[in-house]
């Protein structure tokens, strides 16, 4: 109702301008035709006359814009009067669904607990499987645990048994009145006509030299200490088969014709010429009069000089009563060499120097015996080894 009467006002308007401005148009007409006419009142009623017009204008164009707004009204209330409908339809729809739910709370609540117990029951079943079945698993894991702990302390217990039957057992100790030393035992060989076993014994020369009476023809009988694995000790006699002051290598023979049990395995030459430095070894021997003791170390030196001599030097601790003591791979527990010398250093009272033991290596050892027609104590033929000389920085004295 507003909008109209703002219509009405617009139209009036519009026909009181058109009235005024017919009416100021003929006004201008006769003036212009009136010779006489003031130039002034002629501008001013053509003002009056743009004025009126731009009112004109104005009006059409309000006219032209409620026009559009009515347009645009009219859509809206279309659109709103539908979207009612769908909001009256929804509410139905609910109120349709909201009586079904209740109707299924009221007539299915014993079902849905039917259900519910129906689905934990076979969850507790399930639960009960499964809880049997891990709990058969976990018994067999136990079991196998426990199995193979019994056979690791079972293995560590034979490892540790034959680590000291093919390293510890094979060494002996040969002492004299004044004097003690080491030697290695070579494993037992028959003699012809089952008349028992020769049994070998290498050492280092000097430890046998001041045991015997007449080092230059040797007929002493040499002391030897065998050890057994339950500690007990089995005192036995040898005497000197070969021997070689220069190399410091001593060869002897048990005097007892019964088989030793533990006797060294030989390296062969192929391994003793293929020795590096940081190769691991043990040094066993009875130093300071003791059983024997391992000491484990390292190969410093392959081509160590001394005196003209060639030695390996090696890092595991050594001391005096060490001498004529076996060095074994680490790894094959294979003899390598027999323990000569330790440095020492200073000349009044001399130092010695444990991680700088010398060494006889065994293939050295195997060109003597060859020389000596012992060559079948060998376990391959000899095969020449290259020598470089390297000079001596420390003095190298001689233990036992």
């Amino acid at each position: 109702m507003h909008r109209f009467w703002v219509l009405f006002a617009v139209g009036i308007i519009t026909c009181s301008a058109a009235v005024t401005l017919h009416d100021m148009h003929s006004r201008v007409e006769r003036l212009e035709q009136t010779p006489r006419a003031d130039p002034e009142q002629v501008a001013r009623l053509r003002a009056s006359l743009d004025n009126t017009q731009k009112a004109v204008q104005q009006a059409l164009d309000s006219i032209t814009q409620l026009r559009q707004e009515g347009e645009r009204t009219r859509e809206m209330r279309e659109q709103l009067a539908a979207l009612e409908r769908d909001l009256q339809n929804a509410s139905g729809e609910l109120d349709v669904q909201r009586c079904k739910l209740e109707e299924w709370e009221t007539d299915q609540p014993r079902e849905v607990e039917s259900l519910v117990s129906t689905h934990v029951e076979e969850l507790r079943s399930g639960l009960d499987q499964r809880w049997t079945e891990l709990s058969a698993v976990a018994e067999h894991a136990l079991g196998v645990a426990q199995g193979a702990r019994t056979e690791i302390e079972q293995g560590l217990a034979r490892d540790e048994e034959r680590m000291w039957r093919e390293l510890v057992g094979p060494v002996v100790q040969l002492a004299g009145d004044e004097t003690v030393g080491s030697g290695v035992l070579l494993a037992s060989e028959p003699l012809p006509e089952k008349q028992g076993w020769r049994t070998y014994v290498v050492t280092a020369w000097h430890v046998v030299r001041d045991i015997e009476k007449d080092p230059e023809h040797p007929s002493t009988p040499v002391p030897v200490a065998i050890y057994a694995p339950d500690r007990s000790i089995q005192n036995e006699t040898a005497h000197v088969v070969r021997f070689d002051p220069a190399l410091d290598a001593a060869l002897l023979e048990l005097d007892s014709r019964a088989r030793v049990e533990c006797g060294a395995t030989l390296a062969t030459r192929e391994r003793l010429h293929s020795a590096r430095i940081f190769d691991q070894i043990y040094a066993v021997g009875c130093p300071l009069g003791n059983d024997p003791i391992p000491t484990f170390g390292e190969i410093a030196d392959t081509d160590h000089i001394v005196d003209g001599a060639r030695y390996w030097m090696i890092s595991a601790p050594t001391y005096i009563g060490n001498s004529g003591g076996g060095i074994f791979d680490a790894k094959t527990h294979e003899l390598m060499g027999i323990f000569s010398k330790i440095y020492t250093h200073g000349t009044l009272r001399p130092t010695v120097v444990p991680h700088m033991g010398l060494v006889v290596s065994i293939e050295t050892m195997y060109d003597w015996l060859d020389e000596v027609h012992y060559a079948g104590l060998a376990p391959a033929k000899p095969v020449a080894p290259e020598v470089h000389a390297q000079p001596a920085t420390a003095n190298a004295a001689a233990v036992k």
